[in-house]
């Protein structure tokens, strides 16, 4: 059964959906939410100018170490001056952070960041953020159909839609194809930008190089819309997180005069 075309999508969530658009999920595949103290559940805008997700590489091949590089990079972009700067701009951005591995699990719910107090107090929640302890396989384009998922059907209605994917390889399960997640992404208007990193599959500098270029490859080839970037310098993970991230805040568009 085609997983676009699903009849297992829930009711609720196929109604507030455009009628050629019905390409996520069914409702027993759909992202567990994890109710920690530290997710943030609270959306007060009804429309903002642009809405991220943030997918997360948790899968088994990632070590702790490139963990905490992802959490701790992209929660130091929104404590960057330049990022905080562009909100006075651009006007509001709603964000989402999810892990994955062989089920995307969301962390920190859509959270409104309108200037630099709330991107500090977003950063906290962040760096706050506990692996989860799900592991296992890289199922990539199921992350990416749950963004989708998350970006059509977010309380934000957002002019500008983006999902920021950092992972450390190329699909392992594809139960949902990379690229048929990425066109549907792609059908509604929605950007896909990625950064690979090291995998801690292998020890030797020469392999795991390697594997980092066919993996940069190979999501320029089936995941990314937009940009690709390579984290491949083990004093640089954090500032490659950070920048990636500061980067996409500054193509936002100006506030209408």
């Amino acid at each position: 059964m085609d997983w676009l075309q699903s009849p297992e999508l829930d009711a609720e969530t196929a109604a507030r959906l455009p009628t050629a658009r019905r390409r996520l999920l069914p409702a027993r595949r759909r992202a567990a939410r994890a109710r920690t103290p530290e997710a943030s559940v609270f959306m007060q805008a009804a429309t903002c100018p642009a809405a991220i997700v943030l997918l997360i590489d948790a899968s088994a091949s990632v070590p702790d170490r490139m963990y905490l590089a992802q959490r701790d990079g992209t929660a130091a972009a929104f404590e960057d001056p330049r990022l905080t700067r562009r909100l006075k701009t651009s006007g509001p951005l709603a964000v989402l952070v999810a892990e994955f591995a062989f089920v995307p699990l969301v962390r920190l719910e859509w959270t409104v960041v309108r200037d630099a107090e709330d991107a500090r107090r977003f950063a906290a929640d962040f760096r706050g953020l506990r692996r989860s302890g799900w592991n296992g396989n890289t199922a990539i384009g199921h992350a990416l159909a749950f963004a989708v998922q998350e970006l059509v059907a977010s309380p934000c209605a957002a002019g500008l839609r983006i999902i920021d994917i950092s992972t450390d390889g190329v699909e392992t399960n594809p139960r949902v194809p990379a690229r048929d997640a990425r066109d549907s992404a792609a059908a509604e208007g929605i950007v896909v930008n990625a950064i690979a990193f090291p995998t801690g599959l292998v020890e030797g500098a020469d392999d795991r190089d390697k594997l980092l270029a066919e993996a940069a490859r190979w999501l320029r080839e089936n995941v990314a819309t937009g940009f690709v970037r390579v984290a491949d310098r083990p004093a640089g993970f954090l500032e490659a997180f950070r920048e990636k991230v500061v980067f996409e805040i500054a193509q936002l568009p100006d506030l209408a005069t």
